[in-house]
């Protein structure tokens, strides 16, 4: 045994070189240089090459950092999002999703205030009292679970409650950030001296997590991968401005970073990586303890989440949540594939849930310690966005941090050119969402109404007025709410929103635009007992009217138009001959470049009275003679798809409109 152990077993193969390599990828690419011709842009930032070998390794900093070593084992916590807005309701929530196998849970029970409101509301959860917190938490061992509350700025009263009561509730974290409440609402949640009092209050009670870098708000926001982390640094450095020296270690101990599970299945694997050396580097730049282990929540994105065709949400989320768990997150949110259009339901968070177990129980992802480990180009990609992120958090800093970055608005300039990038990406075919810019599936109604999960209601208030004392503000908070105050009565002592100073940063999804063109379509459809007809008109060459016949399927699809398309035909007037009949809204010529000289104008001739018409392919030069000739619009990858559609729509609904 020990023989065969010492031999080596590739010793018949020959090494292969570099240069050996790259010229045979040469050949295949029949000389082609692959750095350019296979480099990815990823849009987030990054541009990794194809391949590399173990000798690229020798050249990145922080490989086998020890910060990066991340324990991916059975032991991540399979979080649950609770959405009933009843405490009563939320306890038998969470008591089934508990026998279904989730060991933590993701609450909702922030407020929300503007000025000359009267009072406020409560988002999600109605914990509006002590005896709301008590009826929700009554009965259940939470011995072995973890409690996740986005409570915002009303985590002061949620510890306050936890503390109150009686439950065994002994590992929780909060989503505090008011850093990303200025960020999100365009002013700042309590004066500074407040803010800072409030922040030293929280720190370390309990052992909870109750600082939260909330890296997930500004991905949904545009930000790519790069400014996610920049920015999810630069809050933690916030925290940790904020505390003296002797409370350090401490402050570091009770932050929490919330992070996107993004599409991009390699990078994410990578960012989840480098988020660890990027905490070890902060905490030794702030001479705190950088062996301090890092807690990271991650959540499935709802970027990418859509109304139509939303069953693909399921298989979306479930590459997330296999990158987030190799990439060694400690906790993981997986969003149900109807979270965006439906009320709560245990079909919808069974399956959510199901992914986790399949993920750690079948795929035995739970079985191995950081499995991307040595794997040459997730390495790379963890080094080159370690690096990157660094750079942007140094941006931010130099700025005088995160508050004055936001100030300036640079931050939401570099977000918003990110957004744009990605916004145009889905525009124009060059990323794809199934179902919604590509592969849709025509038949298929968007749901309707849009609802939120998100329950909303005025915050209560007592008779009696109440007395908080700031410079003990949780124990305050509980002696209050033990004598029966509301949080209504008591929010002002940690709420206190500022004049708006800021340029505030909004969520958007990617499918949204073709699901508005959509909707518009089904809008028509009802008013006019019918939808757009589309009639593919594929002639000449098989391959060729073949390829533009399933190209045009795919884009008119987008608008939710039902599609005739018949097989080919070898002439205009054979296919004028066989569809005389039919009476559609658009036509669309469907063949090869070098045959259109000839087609187009007696397409035109033969289909110009019947409706819109359309050529499947980039005109070129052409393009003033084919207009002249009758076509109404062009149709090719990399024009943008939501402009066409709309101008298309505009036409249809205008010509109808005209001859009612």
């Amino acid at each position: 045994m020990k023989k065969q152990k010492e031999m080596n077993l590739f010793s018949e193969f020959e090494p292969i070189s570099r240069e050996q390599w790259e010229e045979q990828i040469r050949k295949d690419l029949k000389g082609a240089d692959y750095k350019k011709k296979l480099k990815w842009n990823t849009l987030e930032g990054l541009s990794p090459y194809p391949f590399y070998r173990s000798d690229d390794l020798d050249k990145l900093k922080h490989y086998r950092a020890e910060s990066v070593k991340a324990t991916i084992n059975s032991d991540w916590y399979r979080c649950e999002l609770i959405s009933e807005s009843d405490p009563a309701e939320t306890n038998s929530e969470l008591k089934q999703s508990l026998k279904g196998g989730a060991d933590s849970f993701q609450i909702t029970c922030d407020i929300s205030y503007s000025d000359g409101a009267v009072g406020g509301n409560m988002i999600g959860t109605q914990l509006q009292s002590q005896k709301d917190f008590d009826r929700m938490v009554s009965g259940i061992d939470f011995s072995d679970c973890k409690l996740l509350f986005d409570s915002g700025m009303n985590t002061p009263a949620v510890l306050a409650m936890i503390q109150n009561s009686e439950s065994n509730i002994k590992n929780a974290g909060f989503f505090f950030d008011p850093f990303t409440f200025t960020a999100q609402h365009g002013r700042e949640p309590l004066p500074p001296e407040k803010l800072n009092r409030i922040i030293r209050q929280l720190t370390g009670q309990n052992n909870f997590k109750t600082l939260c870098a909330n890296g997930l708000f500004y991905h949904t926001s545009g930000a790519s991968i790069i400014q996610e982390l920049g920015v999810s640094l630069a809050i933690a450095s916030e925290y940790l401005a904020r505390s003296n020296k002797q409370n350090l270690n401490q402050t570091a101990g009770s932050i929490q970073f919330r992070l996107s599970a993004g599409p991009l299945y390699f990078p994410e694997i990578a960012k989840f990586r480098a988020t660890r050396i990027l905490w070890a580097n902060l905490l030794d730049a702030y001479g705190a303890d950088h062996t301090q282990p890092l807690y990271i929540h991650a959540e499935t994105t709802p970027q990418n989440q859509t109304l139509a065709d939303p069953h693909n949400n399921t298989l979306r989320a479930t590459t997330e949540a296999m990158s987030a768990v190799m990439g060694g997150v400690d906790s993981l949110v997986i969003q149900p594939y109807d979270e965006k259009f439906n009320t709560s339901n245990t079909f919808s968070s069974r399956i959510a849930r199901n992914i986790h177990h399949i993920i750690a129980e079948e795929a035995h992802f739970g079985k191995v310690d950081d499995p991307a480990a040595g794997s040459y180009y997730i390495e790379q990609l963890t080094d080159e966005i370690a690096h990157k992120s660094w750079e942007f958090f140094q941006m931010i800093e130099k700025q005088g941090g995160f508050l004055h970055a936001l100030k300036s608005r640079s931050l939401q300039s570099e977000i918003k050119t990110s957004r744009n990038r990605k916004i145009e990406a889905y525009a124009t075919g060059k990323r794809t969402l199934v179902g919604v810019n590509n592969y849709t599936n025509s038949d298929e109604k968007l749901p309707d109404p849009v609802l939120t999960t998100d329950f909303t209601d005025a915050l209560s208030t007592s008779d009696s007025s109440a007395t908080v004392d700031s410079e003990k503000l949780i124990d305050s908070l509980s002696v209050n709410l033990n004598n029966e105050h509301f949080v209504g009565d008591l929010f002002p002592a940690y709420l206190e929103p500022q004049k708006v100073l800021y340029t505030s940063l909004e969520p958007f999804r990617a499918g949204e635009i073709f699901e508005s063109i959509r909707r518009r379509t089904e809008e028509y459809a009802d008013k006019n007992e019918g939808f757009p007809t589309v009639q593919l008109v594929p002639v000449g060459n098989k391959k060729w009217r073949k390829l533009r016949a399933t190209f045009a399927s795919n884009i008119l699809g987008c608008a939710g138009f039902k599609i005739d398309s018949p097989i080919g035909f070898e002439s205009v007037e054979s296919a004028l001959e066989k569809l005389s009949s039919n009476q559609s809204d658009i036509y669309v010529l469907c063949g090869a470049d070098d045959e259109y000289g000839e087609l187009v104008k007696s397409f035109c001739d033969e289909f110009g009275t019947k409706g819109v018409l359309v050529l499947a392919g980039n005109p070129k030069n052409n393009e003033a003679q084919f207009s002249k000739f009758g076509i109404d619009h062009f149709i090719y990858s990399g024009m943008n798809i939501p402009e066409t559609l709309l101008t298309i729509q505009d036409q249809i609904f205008k010509t109808e409109k005209a001859s009612s």
